[in-house]
């Protein structure tokens, strides 16, 4: 075999062979659209959300992928849902900081975290 048809046949080998790979994903999501169908099909299941949402939270730095968008929103806005602005607003902060698209919502949600979290209706568990 030439030369040529060798460096070919390897090319096509390795090109085979990286079709194969596992694609990583490319954010964090954890069991997070699960837990949401879940907790709109069953408001009592809003409780299994939010130890969802906590799980990815938390286990951000296990993964290599980031947080989706939303996720820390998402969090916050349960936390507040619970009487809990103090632990909310650094949620909110981390949206801001990871998705700056988000800013404008998350000053809103900042604000209302701080200034009068008891406005905020509770959800039923």
């Amino acid at each position: 075999m030439n030369a040529a048809a060798a460096a070919g046949v390897t090319c096509l080998a390795v090109a085979l062979a990286s079709g194969c790979t596992t694609v990583s994903e490319k954010y964090s999501w954890g069991k997070y659209d699960t837990a949401l169908y879940a907790s709109y099909k069953d408001p009592t299941k809003v409780t299994e959300l939010f130890n969802t949402l906590e799980a990815v939270v938390k286990g951000a730095g296990a993964t290599h992928a980031p947080v989706a968008p939303g996720i820390y929103a998402e969090y916050g806005y349960l936390l507040l849902q619970q009487g809990k602005a103090s632990e909310a607003t650094p949620a909110f902060q981390q949206e801001k900081q990871h998705w700056p698209e988000s800013a404008v919502f998350m000053d809103r949600m900042i604000k209302v975290a701080t200034q009068n979290p008891a406005a905020m209706p509770a959800k039923s568990q």
